[in-house]
């Protein structure tokens, strides 16, 4: 999109991004997210401003990254998630109609590639027309060399049939092969002595007679051999780059390669067609010709040249973050078994590893996992021993990439990686956040994040009783209850320094880690977590972890400390934090002191929240919260059952969510019975309100708090339509539940 950066300024004083969002590499999901829903709102500002179509045009779609096509599919999914969304009515006026061109030879070679294309034509509401653009047919080819050559049809049609034999109709080895023709003389335009005119001339037997056995790269090869020295080596420097370059990066290498007027030779360049000029770079007019230029001269000519060309950047990849990825983009084409220097070698291993961080700041998670494993290619023999902090900061950032991939194998190979070799206990803190988060996130092993995380507790000096009973839980919580609401007061928990304790800031990480997960399997190890929260907060300092509990032995006391909860969140910079903290508050706390009618649309507004900064699971459950809560206020059901549908696209088709699709389910069938509607003809079908079959998964994972979700829902509906028979086995059900809970 042109002058983009205009608009998505890097420049910290110019936007309010920067400022409203901390980023933080535990939060990386949530935080790609939020900056695909950033060029969202761009695109649909952009579309509304006028009362006509926007047309998109995306080119050559085969050269895009993957974290680009995980954005455009994004964009078109979510404006056809728009559509039925009718809250948003502004939202349906996005009239955008995009254009993408891709050749079909490269989809078998690329598989993001496949995916995306598989992705976008399995859209909701998005009307996809695939159009194939086939090669010409000889007499097209006809056509086409007859006006190329102002000539007649009746006269060309003979070389046309020997062009199409040769070229197969591509028209750009067409236009090839033609002004190949011209400069072997076998195609000439000259005066007849017979007709005293000036005539073209061919000789088709000699013409038919040329073979070309790798097609238009061979004509391009030698149209390139028949450049100067200087012009070859200007084109062949260029393709060391890829498909374009910018002019300022030219600029620090010009005098590189031998070729001290290295931008005179790219003018020249430009006028013979190889490449074109825009105000800010250079870039081949087609790739064949790139793939030409790279193949032009031999490989180790060409290993010559880019070696000096990084030795012209380097200086400026430590400054400079675009240079800094064209570096090591140039490290990867030369490769780790051409760099022998031991030196060197962790020299590049160490710049793979900086832009393996900034990529992950920035959410492309595809390109930094690419760099970490380039740059462990560079690590030596025994480097735990002779280059251990790099070694140890490539596998951890390998580790939190993979995971945010979802590549659970090359995840746990990195994390192996590191809790074998680690010297110290503080060493592995960073790979165990990784692991806690994809064992509690994966849906299977919550049990087991939970285990795992008190041995790392234990050993950051947080230590828990295994099975605690509940004197100990009543204990702890009235301790707690009296230090908090004894002395201090909403200004003085707000005046609380920062903590500084780097060991209690990881204790306080995990305890919130643990928070989470003792609340998905609904342990009685809930309230110690939260109270060993507030009294370490008392003590060392507030974290952005300090405002996600409260503790409470009433709903009085209860009501002023989540209040106290939010203040605190709402001055932090951690929209996760503050997030979380309204969910909680709106849907667990408020609800006991407020009417439940005045909470439906701060509830809504959290989800919206949610979404907009990436906090996926926290929208996905303020969505579900808001479905039941609103049902069962009597709301309007026309509305209320297209939010419901939203939510549940959102749980098991966009998210995967489908445990928490399963406590929505039964909303949307309980408003369909009402309004008169199978929900059997809706997109989201569910037999029954839930399934026996749904429980038995549910505590199969151990997700005790969504079982708990799924009979209240279960019990209320059987109220509602006057199901009584249900609703002793239901409530029966519900008791043992949490009688297998202790």
């Amino acid at each position: 999109m042109p002058n983009l950066k205009r608009v998505v300024s890097t420049d910290g004083n110019s936007t309010d991004m920067q400022t409203e969002y901390v980023f933080d590499e535990f939060a990386m999901i949530p935080s790609k997210i939020r900056l695909h829903n950033l060029f969202y709102e761009l695109l649909k500002a952009i579309s509304s401003s006028w009362n006509a179509p926007m047309l998109l045009f995306l080119d050559d779609l085969h050269w895009a990254d993957s974290a680009s096509l995980e954005l455009i599919a994004f964009l078109i999914d979510e404006m056809g998630a728009s559509i039925a969304d009718d809250s948003a009515p502004a939202v349906r006026s996005t009239n955008v109609f995009i254009v993408c061109t891709v050749r079909t030879n490269e989809v078998d070679n690329s598989r993001d590639l496949a995916d995306f294309l598989q992705q976008i034509r399995s859209c909701h509401n998005v009307a996809f027309t695939d159009m194939a653009l086939q090669d010409l047919s000889p007499d097209d080819v006809n056509v086409m060399i007859s006006e190329a050559l102002c000539y007649s049809q009746r006269l060309t049609r003979s070389l046309a049939g020997i062009v199409h034999q040769k070229t197969e109709g591509n028209p750009f080895f067409i236009k090839e092969f033609l002004n190949d023709l011209t400069v072997e003389n076998l195609l000439v335009y000259r005066f007849s002595e017979k007709t005293w005119e000036w005539d073209w001339e061919w000789d088709e037997e000699l013409i038919e007679s040329r073979t070309i056995s790798d097609g238009v790269a061979e004509i391009l090869t030698r149209k390139l051999l028949r450049l100067s020295k200087d012009q070859l080596s200007g084109i062949v420097m260029l393709s060391c780059f890829g498909s374009e370059v910018s002019l300022e990066v030219l600029a620090l290498v010009k005098s590189s390669s031998g070729n001290s007027d290295i931008m005179n030779t790219l003018d020249f360049l430009a006028q013979a067609r190889f490449v074109e000029r825009s105000d800010e770079k250079y870039c081949f007019v087609h790739d064949m010709i790139l793939h030409s230029a790279q193949g032009a001269v031999d490989e180790n000519e060409r290993m010559i040249i880019m070696k000096e060309l990084l030795q012209a950047l380097l200086p400026h990849g430590y400054s400079d973050d675009t240079i800094l990825f064209i570096v090591v983009d140039l490290i990867s084409r030369v490769g780790a078994d051409r760099v022998h220097d031991s030196e060197t070698r962790l020299l590049y291993a160490q710049l793979h590893l900086t832009a393996a961080k900034k990529a992950t700041n920035t959410t492309d998670f595809a390109s930094a996992s690419t760099c970490v494993k380039r740059g462990i290619s560079f690590l030596p023999v025994g480097h735990w021993e002779s280059s251990y902090r790099l070694s140890l900061g490539l596998f951890n950032q390998s580790a939190l990439v993979e995971w945010a991939l979802g590549n659970t194998e090359q995840m746990m190979r990195s994390l192996d990686e590191v809790f074998n070799n680690a010297n110290r206990f503080e060493d592995t803190l960073r790979a165990a956040h990784v692991k806690v988060a994809y064992l509690r996130m994966s849906g299977n092993f919550v049990s087991e994040a939970f285990a795992y995380g008190f041995q790392v507790l234990e050993q950051l000096g947080e230590s828990f009783p295994a099975a605690p009973d509940n004197g100990i839980v009543v204990q702890e919580m009235l301790g707690t209850k009296q230090l908090v609401t004894g002395s201090l007061n909403e200004s003085k928990l707000r005046s609380l320094p920062e903590m500084t304790d780097s060991t209690k800031k990881e204790a306080m990480a995990f305890l919130e880690e643990m928070l989470r997960c003792s609340y998905q399997i609904q342990s009685i190890h809930l309230p110690l977590l939260a109270c060993r929260m507030v009294r370490i907060s008392l003590q060392y300092g507030l974290t952005k972890s300090s405002c996600v509990v409260s503790v409470f032995s009433d709903f009085s006391e209860g009501y002023s400390l989540a209040k106290i909860s939010m203040s605190i969140a709402g001055s932090d910079q951690d929209k996760r934090v503050l997030c979380s903290m309204l969910t909680i508050t709106y849907a667990m706390i408020n609800i006991w002191k407020e009417p439940i009618q005045a909470i439906l649309p701060q509830l809504k507004d959290v989800y919206n929240m949610s979404l907009k900064y990436g906090l996926i699971d926290n929208a996905l459950s303020t969505g579900m919260l808001h479905a039941y809560r609103a049902l069962f206020t009597g709301s309007l059901l026309k509305p209320c059952s297209k939010e419901v549908a939203l939510y549940m696209r959102n749980n098991l088709e966009r998210h995967k969510r489908r445990l928490m699709h399963l406590c929505v389910a039964p909303i949307f069938n309980g408003i369909s019975c009402l309004r008169g509607i199978s929900s059997k003809s809706g997109a989201y079908n569910v037999d029954e309100f839930v399934t026996e079959k749904h429980l038995a998964e549910a505590l199969r994972n151990k997700e005790t708090t969504f079982c708990e979700c799924m009979l209240a829902i279960k019990l209320m509906c059987s109220f509602i339509f006057r199901r009584l028979d249900e609703i002793k086995p239901i409530a029966r059900q519900y008791l043992e539940l949490f009688e297998r809970q202790g």
